[in-house]
């Protein structure tokens, strides 16, 4: 597996905290995860592949769809995939397996799967083209990809907006161009549409999702600041070298700007998404 700062990210401070707060994440992103879900038809019996599974909540949901089928969850996550393979454990669910695995460098088996899937997982890729080509390629004849993925930036203040408060008191890494690999890198619909066709798909529908998240409780306000820096890959490593004193400010930043986001005791954040579509031809 070839070494990039993905690679880096995930294993590292970002990926510890998704691990840290598993539970708080699925909540948050279940309604975008099942958007797509719905989307797909899943049935009985569809071998599926979640790309970029994380902790595998999305991939044991859709074991439960897909019985007696197995469901794939590959992530190059080393701390992930094993908090995934314990909670598969822990429910007992037996048509389940992760595997870490870069889709980008290493093609799946060919025909493998019919159907693939990813919740906020496929924007990372360094070499998208080719990321695409190999999960065309493992699929079967027809097979069904869906995805979710941010628009711009400007378009997402739940991730935009506690990050660059904290940045003013922590060192933030300089920020990805637009096609780079980051939260917002299949921001482009044309751009996406272009990848797809051109890895193999066709019958590519581009639609926007759910335009906002609940982060929670507005009394653990602080609380849902740290999570959302910790698990931020450009700001994480710069929370984590930061003095205590450094990182109380970066904290406590990122919380100032979220409290201007509370409905009914909620942190409730916009958001801009698409829900992207395509067949394998």
């Amino acid at each position: 597996m070839a070494q990039n700062s993905q690679v880096d990210a995930w294993n590292g401070e970002s990926g510890r905290a998704w691990v840290d707060h598993v539970d708080h994440f699925d909540s948050m992103l279940a309604p975008f995860g099942d958007a797509v879900i719905e989307r797909l038809e899943l049935r009985a019996g569809d071998r599926v592949v979640d790309l970029g599974c994380g902790v595998g909540g999305t991939t044991l949901s859709i074991a439960g769809l897909v019985a007696p089928a197995t469901a794939v969850g590959v992530d190059i996550s080393t701390p992930m995939l094993e908090a995934a393979r314990a909670r598969a454990r822990a429910l007992g669910c037996s048509n389940v397996q992760f595997r870490r695995h870069d889709v980008q460098d290493e093609p799946l088996p060919a025909a493998s799967f019919d159907v693939a899937f990813s919740r906020f997982g496929v924007m990372f890729f360094p070499e998208p083209d080719r990321a695409f080509g190999h999960v065309r390629s493992a699929l079967s004849p027809a097979g069904r990809l869906g995805f979710v993925c941010f628009q711009g930036p400007f378009d997402n203040p739940m991730i935009l907006q506690p990050v660059m408060a904290a940045a003013a008191h922590v060192e933030m890494l300089p920020p990805p161009g637009p096609t780079e690999p980051s939260p917002f890198s299949l921001a482009d619909p044309d751009r996406t549409r272009s990848l797809l066709e051109g890895a193999g798909f066709d019958e590519v529908v581009i639609e926007p999702g759910p335009t906002s998240a609940d982060l929670g409780d507005a009394e653990d306000i602080e609380a849902i600041a740290l999570r959302s820096l910790e698990q931020n890959p450009g700001i994480a490593p710069g929370l984590a070298a930061a003095s205590a004193v450094s990182r109380d400010a970066a904290i406590a930043a990122a919380a100032a700007t979220m409290s201007q986001h509370v409905v009914d005791g909620r942190v409730v954040m916009g958001t801009a998404t698409w829900i992207v579509t395509a067949r394998a031809t």
